[in-house]
Parts: structure tokens; C-alpha cells; sequence
């Protein structure tokens, strides 16, 4: 296929090229990125220049000769630039400063003030701001803000079309961001984030088609098909959590019965936990702490209704991975902290009930939870999309 474009369009797609080998590959000579590329050797040698004085390439070290002189080495200059991840949770927001690899520079957790629309993007630009100085990471290096929060978003607007724990809907995030912070913003679903990042530099960075499934406060699931992320025809796409486990069944916080979330979700779980076992139904305050602290003291309640869970979750995946057969599966978010007695009987399930031979390559990858890593997703979200994308032609 012969892609049609002005020069300056070509040019980008050039720079992306040789970005993205770079990423993908590491340190490479001109000549390795001219093979690699297809390109002529000047247009990489062009590319090249505009890379170094652009600040996000640089000449590394020489390479072993091919035959003459060394190479001269490329490389990203990841620490060259920053970018701010934000994620939007119903009681507090977490920030953190990275370098272009995700690597988080600086962090902060604050509670919410409010979660009225304005109100809550006056924090984050003034918590934002906060860390850029106590940093001293100049704005001139930022390549711009990523945003993940629940609920089904609007990327290409930038809009939450509507968040089930905010109760927002059709509010202009970017826009009003935008507007103050004068820097580029990227907002998207907190598992679309995610999936952004893994495809950068996690564990999904050499897959075309996989899947990142998010388990904690809710269950979703960011979907990679063929290199880009998956978002459905209104941004909708990976509601996993909403998908029927038991038609007709507990109520969902979303108002309709029976939606796997009302199971395995981490609230489910402290419910369900308190109408079966009187000992927990009489703490105030129940939380997700006390139930991991039941179950690892030998608790069989308890371990069976993490078990039942998991299983639910197992099921889901694998009718994701009959729909959409994914190479692999990464399992992140908090739930993950549910351990073996939640995770041993997914990933059981998960095989057992998936259709014959599509289980049998696929991966299974279980991310370790960091209190940052919703907030490292919405970092790459924007470093993905204002350094290493491909434009659209």
C-alpha cells in the first residue's frame, strides 16, 4: 500500500519509525536504522539530526565495527524529557513526574477537596504545578499531562463522557486543562492508560494483540489489537466488569443484576464476606486488609469465597480470549495483592474453560501492584501519543 502525504507528513512518519526502533531495539547505528527502516541513508541521517536537536536522541557510544570505523550508537534520550500521569480516583488523586521509559521521577497522593467538576481540575492543575517546582523539572521539558480515570472516555475530545464513581458526564477535561496548564493533555480511560504503557515499555512492548485485565475498586480491561489500542465505538470497550457472570444476580453499582463486579470486585468481596461470616459483619470498618488477613491465617470462608472469585474472573478472561485471541494477558491493578488463593483459581479457570487451542500459547502475566502504576499509565498514555505515535494518514 502506497501512503499518500505531504512532506511533512512523511517526515513524521519517519521520525516516529526511527523512534520506535529505538525503543523496541535500544542503541542502533545509522546504517542498522536505514536497514530496519527501508529508508535511504540520508533520510535517516535527517531524521537523525532533527532527533538530536530536538533533544530526544543522542549520540551514545561507538558500536563494533562493521568492516571500517566503529558506528556511532544512538539512543533515546529518556531522561532528556518528562511527562505528568494523573489518575482521578473517587477520593484522592495520584500524580507522578516521569522520564519518557515511565520511570517515576516524583510523586504525590492528596485527597480530594471535592469532586465537582472544576473544583477537582483546579486541584489537579494546582497539584500538578506543586510537583513540576518542588521537582525543578522545568515545563519547557514536559512533553505534556496524561489523565486515566474510570468510566467510558472520549479520547479523541479529551471528554468524560460518564464516570460511575465521580457521576460525571460529558465534562470537557481537556479543555479546561489544557486551557491553564498550556501543555499538551491526553486523557483516557484509566485501563486504556495502562495498556498504553505496558505497549511501551511492559510487558506487552513486542505483542500486537493482547490484553491488560484490571481487578480492584472495579474490573476492566484494556484491549490491544494489532498495535493500537482498542476503544470501541463510543469508548466502551473493556467494561469486563460489567459483563453477566450470574443473570439476575447480586445487585451492581452500575443498577443491573448480576455483572461480574458484583463478585469479584474488591467491594463485592468485603460484602459478600459480611453476610456469610457473622465475625466480619460486626467490624465498622471492614476492609480488603483484614480479609487477605483472614484467608493467610487459614480462614476457609474465606479462601473459598477468593477462590469463587477468581473463578468468576477465570471465566470472564477466557470469553475475552474466545472473542478476541489475545497472545497474552496481563493481570495489574490492587486486586493482584488478593494473591494465589484469588489468581490460581483465575488463571485455572481461565484455561479450562477457553476454547480449544487458544489457551495453549497464550501468556499469562501477573503485574506486581505499586501505588503508582495508575498514574505511570497515564504518563505513558502521553508520552505515547506525543513522542512515540504514528500519525494517521
Amino acid at each position: 500500500m502506497i501512503l499518500k502525504g505531504d512532506q511533512s507528513t512523511v517526515r513524521s512518519i519517519n521520525r516516529a519509525l526511527v523512534l520506535n526502533l529505538l525503543r523496541q531495539h535500544g542503541a542502533l547505528g545509522r546504517n542498522e536504522l536505514a536497514e530496519l527502516t527501508r529508508l535511504s541513508s540520508a533520510a535517516v541521517t535527517g531524521v537523525v539530526a532533527e532527533l538530536i536537536e530536538q533533544g530526544l536522541v543522542l549520540e551514545a557510544r561507538s558500536g563494533p565495527p562493521r568492516g571500517g570505523r566503529p558506528p556511532v550508537l544512538l539512543e533515546l534520550a529518556y531522561d532528556a524529557w518528562h511527562a505528568v500521569g494523573v489518575k482521578v480516583m473517587e477520593e484522592a488523586l495520584e500524580i507522578v513526574l516521569t522520564n519518557l521509559r515511565t520511570d517515576v521521577l516524583a510523586r504525590r497522593h492528596v485527597a480530594l477537596g471535592s469532586t465537582e467538576p472544576e473544583a477537582l481540575l483546579e486541584q489537579v492543575i494546582a497539584q500538578v504545578q506543586t510537583l513540576l517546582e518542588a521537582s525543578g523539572c522545568s515545563s519547557e521539558r514536559l512533553v505534556g499531562l496524561g489523565v486515566g480515570m474510570a468510566g467510558v472516555i472520549d479520547p479523541a475530545e479529551g471528554t468524560c463522557v460518564y464516570s460511575p464513581f465521580l457521576h460525571w458526564q460529558q465534562v470537557p477535561v481537556r479543555r479546561l486543562l489544557e486551557e491553564r496548564l498550556e501543555k499538551p493533555v491526553h486523557v483516557d480511560n484509566d485501563v486504556n492508560a495502562l495498556a498504553a504503557a505496558e505497549m511501551l515499555f511492559g510487558q506487552g512492548k513486542g505483542a500486537r494483540n493482547f490484553a491488560v485485565a484490571t481487578v480492584g475498586r472495579g474490573i476492566g480491561a484494556g484491549l490491544v489489537i494489532g498495535g493500537e489500542i482498542y476503544r470501541g465505538a463510543d469508548g466502551g470497550a473493556g467494561e469486563l466488569g460489567h459483563t453477566v457472570s450470574e443473570a439476575g444476580g447480586r445487585p451492581c453499582e452500575c443498577g443491573k443484576r448480576g455483572c461480574l463486579e458484583a463478585y469479584a470486585a474488591e467491594p463485592a468481596l468485603l460484602e459478600q464476606a459480611k453476610e456469610r461470616f457473622p465475625e466480619f459483619r460486626r467490624r465498622r470498618r471492614f476492609q480488603i486488609a483484614e480479609l487477605l488477613e483472614a484467608a493467610e491465617g487459614g480462614h476457609e470462608g474465606i479462601r473459598a469465597l477468593l477462590a469463587e472469585a477468581g473463578e468468576r474472573l477465570g471465566v470472564a478472561l477466557a470469553n475475552l480470549v474466545n472473542l478476541f485471541n489475545p497472545e497474552m494477558i496481563v493481570i495489574a491493578g490492587e486486586g493482584v495483592r488478593l494473591g494465589g488463593s484469588f489468581l490460581e483459581p483465575m488463571e485455572e479457570a481461565l484455561r479450562r474453560n477457553a476454547f480449544n487451542g487458544l489457551a495453549q500459547r497464550l501468556q499469562v502475566h501477573i503485574r506486581p501492584w505499586g501505588d503508582d502504576i495508575w498514574a505511570r499509565g497515564a504518563a505513558g498514555l502521553t508520552i505515547q501519543r506525543e513522542v512515540f505515535a504514528r500519525p494517521r494518514v
